[in-house]
């Protein structure tokens, strides 16, 4: 009976953590609106960073079309790496803390976090488009 439970007990935790995770999401290519080809790199790099500071990423650049991101709420850390051009750009995971990372999957919210930094990112663009125009 004890034995029952522990199995049935082992098998609902699992399938909880289950629940939180999903595959990860990787951004790869995102277009910018097709003026943004009328925008220097540091201009994109700028409305980059200010759509991920907006939301608390600390960014770093590592060279010109590529910076490095990192959001750290409470105790949990996620590391981005930001590759972009003035056609289009990619989000992709460097590494994180306290997000159950296991390979090909990792909790939600990340995803969720880097989905809200991709829209960022092009709502800032397309304005600095409009600006520019």
């Amino acid at each position: 009976m004890m034995r029952s439970i522990k199995i049935v007990l082992f098998g609902m935790l699992t399938m909880l953590v289950v629940a939180c995770t999903a595959p990860i999401a990787q951004v790869e290519r995102q277009p910018f609106p097709d003026d943004a080809q009328n925008l220097t790199m540091d201009q994109i790099e700028d409305a980059i960073i200010k759509a991920a500071t907006a939301r608390e990423w600390t960014v770093s650049k590592l060279a010109t079309g590529k910076l490095t991101a990192t959001y750290a709420p409470r105790d949990h850390i996620a590391k981005v790496e930001i590759d972009f051009t003035q056609h289009d750009f990619s989000i992709l995971y460097v590494d994180s803390t306290n997000l159950k990372y296991n390979g090909g999957t990792i909790h939600k919210n990340y995803n969720r976090w880097v989905n809200n930094l991709k829209v960022d990112i092009q709502r800032e663009v397309a304005a600095k488009v409009a600006l520019s125009s």
